[in-house]
């Protein structure tokens, strides 16, 4: 909500020219990052997870296929929650908002090398604190 009257009280200087979602979510990118710099963080990420989980738990709460995924699913996401910033946020746009690979760099103010970079270095965090999780049994 806040990115949305963020966005409406600077309407006047979005480019009509340009596509509107790259745009609006450079204006949600950018207000997260303010807030998670000034250590609200964990509060943030804590609170989505919550909520997405009685989300999907009231969805598939009748599937034990859909109960296994979002226990997978939140599992992942957590693991995301502790990447760095510019890691976590290419890899929430691009797998979580679908996102282009021109329109996350866009929105993050970098090059797409860059967020190629970055979503390469995350998988690869994220792959090694699998492995480690699923060899200590932590889950």
């Amino acid at each position: 909500q806040d990115a949305f009257v963020r966005a409406f009280t600077n309407l006047e200087k979005y480019d009509s020219a340009r596509p509107f979602y790259p745009w609006m979510a450079t204006v949600a990118v950018r207000l997260a990052q303010t807030r998670l710099s000034k250590g609200a963080r964990d509060q943030a990420v804590s609170e989505h997870y919550h909520h997405e989980a009685e989300f999907r738990s009231a969805e598939n709460a009748t599937a034990l296929s859909g109960l296994i995924e979002d226990e997978e699913s939140r599992m992942i996401w957590a693991m995301v929650a502790s990447l760095p910033d510019s890691q976590r946020i290419a890899v929430f746009l691009f797998y979580r908002e679908d996102m282009a690979l021109s329109e996350v760099a866009r929105v993050m103010g970098v090059t797409q090398g860059t967020v190629k970079t970055l979503l390469f270095r995350a998988r690869k965090r994220l792959r090694e604190q699998f492995m480690t999780a699923s060899l200590t049994g932590k889950e």
